[in-house]
């Protein structure tokens, strides 16, 4: 599924566009009575593109792949077409989809009808109490801002995503530890000692902490270079894995013991 994030991307790009171009795009695929205004254009498309379902989604932006060269003709100056392309271009790949030879390819079959896992991990931060949830949020989005970048800084994409996920798993072992009928003598502030106090709490298995501990390697600068796997495609994937670790901290966590 389409995410938050692209959704937004993609109202930007279409924004650059004669209204009449995005009238018909949309309309071509099944949204019916559009109207927009120039003057709230922007506001307007992305209310739009917010209600729009993941198929006719899907099919606007294949067009806009395969139309590329059209469509960028019609803007000027030119690089404001490029530079809203590259930021659609890297949500796409952020959301698991790639552009290739003007077609968009999805990388991983398994997402087709998944509710994107960053918007859901947002959501249950954001009603998850933990005392440093809106920090935790603040480096998800620097990780996929540094992802967008222009040129796109993975190893930044990457740190900061180890950061959220470290920042969780602290804030997970700082309440465990708050329960805890004698007082923890882990180091808070230390990963592998994180991992122990969680482990040894019965928070997670220690299958779990070899899991934690491997994602959070293949995080650190320099272990995601890639071997045969583009770099942009290395880099989503390190993300992905933080993310999902990062969910099932939470989950885990708040599930009935």
């Amino acid at each position: 599924m389409i995410g938050t994030r692209t959704r937004h991307s993609l109202a930007q790009f279409l924004e650059l566009q004669e209204t009449a171009v995005s009238v018909v795009l949309l309309g071509k695929y099944g949204v019916q009575h559009l109207s927009l205004s120039q003057s709230q254009l922007l506001f307007e498309l992305l209310n739009t593109l917010r209600e729009l379902d993941d198929r006719p989604l899907m099919l606007v932006l294949a067009e806009i792949v395969a139309t590329r060269g059209d469509l960028r003709a019609r803007v000027n100056p030119k690089y404001r077409f490029d530079e809203r392309m590259h930021d659609l271009t890297q949500c796409l790949l952020l959301d698991g989809y790639i552009v290739q030879d003007a077609k968009l390819t999805q990388i991983d079959p398994s997402i087709a009808d998944a509710t994107p896992l960053e918007d859901d991990l947002i959501v249950a931060l954001q009603n998850s109490g933990a005392p440093r949830a809106q920090e935790i949020i603040a480096k998800i989005g620097d990780s996929a801002l540094a992802f967008r970048a222009t040129p796109p800084d993975y190893n930044a994409a990457l740190v900061n995503a180890r950061v959220a996920l470290e920042t969780l798993a602290a804030d997970v072992a700082a309440e465990v530890a708050s329960r805890a009928a004698a007082p923890a003598t882990y180091d808070p502030s230390k990963w592998g000692a994180v991992l122990t106090f969680l482990r040894t709490s019965g928070e997670v298995t220690p299958e779990e902490e070899k899991g934690l501990a491997g994602v959070f390697g293949f995080l650190s600068p320099g272990a995601h270079r890639p071997v045969g796997i583009p770099e942009d495609q290395m880099t989503r994937l390190g993300r992905s894995f933080a993310l999902n670790m990062c969910w099932f901290l939470l989950k885990n966590h708040l599930a009935p013991k």
